[in-house]
């Protein structure tokens, strides 16, 4: 067990690791480590196959698809989507937070990320 020192009078923190079992230590990996960290969540509810990429500060753009009626989980920012559904227009995603709940909504020809959904524990997102 790690030994821990405190005092009022220095302010200061400190751990002695002599008692660790270096077995107990291990790297995280990338989907233990996103667990942590979050991301967003996303439904497609255009109506179509939507194609996407994902990409941020730390993360390189990432080509995604979401099949219609299908909800996926991602890392990220920004999402660079085709915002058309008659013809290419790119179109970039204002800043994401972590943990948002976003979806891909048709609007005449138009393809819009709107506001999140709702969720229901007993069917999943509604």
């Amino acid at each position: 067990m790690p030994k821990t020192n405190f005092s009022t009078e220095k302010e200061y923190f400190s751990v002695n690791s002599d008692g660790l079992n270096e077995n107990s230590l291990s790297e995280l990996s990338s989907d233990e480590a996103s667990e942590i960290m979050g991301g967003f969540t996303i439904r497609n509810d255009s109506g179509s196959t939507r194609r996407f990429f994902i990409f941020g500060a730390f993360l390189d753009p990432e080509v995604q698809l979401l099949q219609p009626g299908e909800t996926g989980d991602y890392d990220g920012e920004y999402i660079l989507y085709n915002s058309s559904r008659t013809s290419f227009s790119p179109t970039l995603s204002s800043r994401i937070n972590p943990d948002d709940a976003l979806r891909f909504e048709r609007q005449g020809n138009k393809i819009a990320i709107g506001p999140g959904f709702a969720f229901s524990l007993a069917n999943g997102p509604a």
